[in-house]
């Protein structure tokens, strides 16, 4: 078995391609309220609670369990599967340099495209940039990876001290005057109309050095979950959690304790400074409350039987991520079935929900035709300029 093939279902950890497909679920949940609001969740640009308490209570769901959560669990997911990557291609004398570049550079063209022509909520284009990064971090030892990892998440949470300023309200009122510009296009405007808005749309009014800013702060921001990713996957933790059942059971007591109420405080007082506590601290302890749960559940039998049904999905998580963005902005959208800023946020959490069991269950009728997915079918051949098996 080369690494120009998939990888055979024995040596795949289940638990991760769980993981994945999770992580998928609670994206597509709080991108539920960005597809048919926006970016920025401006307040008082639309109506949010059309249904009143039920809206609200969707709201809140999607805040606690969801929101700022996900992403940063599919990021710790990134970093562990490149340090795996790297094992893998070492132990067989492949070129982990030239393999990786190539593979990260298709990843960048293929956010580029999907941030521009599908939605501008992407998240591959950054973590391609991101990992630029850390190509050369993976460099360093186990210990290293794990202080510049802490070093990183701690730099994210300082946030939670910077006071409310001046800056903050004219950055407020820039983003507002953005979303109601992205309100006028989104819910009325055909489909070159929305691609000319995205490509020429300056949302901190400071042309392409608010674009840097933007992309440096957001690379930051998962850079230290590739990190603690990269340096778990080295552990191999996940790879034996019967061994190390009573380290991840105090990683689970741990984050449930801490994340959580991190992120209530948001949910019942929206601060400027409960946010930055939701989002920074609240979202990482969380996402790893989730990863050992799935690590504990997906260790017994029944508990693989039950979470199958998300490995499915993880298995196919980047073609699964690309259609979510193409469905839910169909749906939304002018140029589509203009349900933009109608529904409510329940309605769009139902919909997220329905969405993905049909993921699930086009997921696992694909897998039991093909190998791999479409989508990463393509990066693999490109990664190594090869055809790769797809069909069974």
């Amino acid at each position: 078995m080369t690494a120009r093939q998939p990888l055979p279902e024995k040596n795949r950890i289940l638990s991760l391609d769980m993981m994945r497909g999770l992580a998928l679920l609670g994206i597509l949940l709080a991108n539920s309220m960005h597809f048919q609001f926006g970016l920025f969740l401006i307040p008082d640009l639309y109506d949010y609670y059309p249904l009143g308490a039920l809206d609200r209570a969707a709201e809140m769901f999607i805040v606690l369990f969801a929101q700022a959560s996900f992403y940063t669990l599919f990021s710790f997911l990134f970093g562990y599967g490149m340090a795996m990557l790297k094992e893998r291609l070492e132990q067989q004398e492949l070129r982990f340099g030239v393999v990786y570049w190539r593979r990260m550079l298709i990843l960048l063209g293929v956010g580029y495209v999907h941030g521009v022509f599908i939605w501008d909520g992407d998240i591959l284009f950054v973590y391609a940039l991101t990992s630029f990064v850390l190509f050369f971090f993976l460099k360093l030892k186990e210990k290293a990876l794990f202080m510049w990892a802490i070093i990183l998440l701690l730099l994210m949470a300082s946030s939670i001290a910077t006071p409310e300023d001046d800056s903050t309200l004219l950055l407020d009122q820039q983003l507002a005057h953005y979303s109601a510009e992205e309100k006028e296009v989104l819910s009325a405007g055909s489909y070159p109309e929305v691609v000319s808005f995205r490509m020429n749309a300056d949302p901190l009014g400071m042309g392409i050095i608010g674009d840097i800013i933007m992309d440096l702060s957001a690379m930051v921001s998962v850079l230290g979950m590739f990190l603690l990713g990269s340096f778990v996957a080295r552990k191999k933790w996940l790879e034996d959690v019967a061994a190390y059942r009573p380290l991840i059971k105090r990683v689970w007591w741990t984050t449930l304790l801490v994340g959580f109420p991190c992120k209530l405080a948001f949910v019942l007082h929206d601060s400027y400074q409960n946010e930055m506590l939701h989002t920074t601290v609240g979202g990482p302890f969380v996402a790893m409350f989730y990863a050992s749960s799935i690590a504990l559940i997906a260790s017994t039998e029944k508990g693989q039987q039950a979470l199958m049904p998300l490995a499915y999905v993880g298995r196919l998580s980047l073609t699964n991520y690309l259609a979510q963005s193409i469905i839910f902005t169909t749906l939304f959208y002018g140029y589509g079935a203009g349900l933009f800023g109608e529904i409510g946020f329940f309605f769009g959490m139902a919909a997220a929900f329905v969405f993905f069991a049909i993921q699930i269950l086009a997921s696992k009728w694909w897998l039991h035709r093909f190998y791999i997915g479409p989508f990463e079918w393509f990066w693999r051949m490109g990664t190594y300029l090869t055809v790769p098996r797809l069909k069974r």
